[in-house]
């Protein structure tokens, strides 16, 4: 025995179930709209943040591959060797008659030192011990007299 399908008795009911369907799926869409502009709002806040972060991280990088460059560039100034540029510049002081002190000599009155590595320029204290240049390590000094007037 088969059984009929059960239909309402009257044709208003029918109407009336497929306009509430009908009002029902309407609903329903709408939702899923509002869910769907939410779902946007939020993905378009979250870029936003996402890009700001982003930006922040790539500009602490630029900082850091700065540091990292005049690290490398400090390590290959320490690894040169410094007599190669400082040997032409004691065959300079020889030449032209100037007096020059190595580390370990003594300093005289009012005696101005200026390294031959890279041009720092000290006044030691009379009768000290010359020391090796405490910028670049050298130890070799061009003697300048009369100290700082010159």
């Amino acid at each position: 025995m088969t059984k009929e399908p059960k239909l309402p008795p009257e044709d208003e009911d029918l109407t009336e179930e497929l306009r509430r369907d009908l009002e029902n799926l309407i609903e329903d869409e709408l939702a899923v709209e509002d869910l769907t502009a939410n779902k946007v709002a939020f993905l378009r806040a979250w870029l936003k943040d996402d890009l700001h972060r982003a930006g922040d991280y790539m500009r602490g990088l630029g900082g850091e591959i700065r540091t990292l460059e005049e690290r490398t560039g400090d390590w290959l100034l320490d690894a040169a060797d410094p007599t190669e540029t400082a040997w032409p510049n004691l065959v300079r002081c020889i030449r032209r008659g100037q007096p020059w002190a190595l580390a370990g000599e003594r300093v005289g009155a009012g005696e101005e030192l200026q390294c031959l590595g890279c041009g720092y320029r000290a006044m030691p204290p009379e009768n000290s011990q010359i020391t090796p240049c405490h910028r670049c390590g050298y130890g070799c000094f061009r003697q300048i007299e009369g100290g700082l007037d010159e």
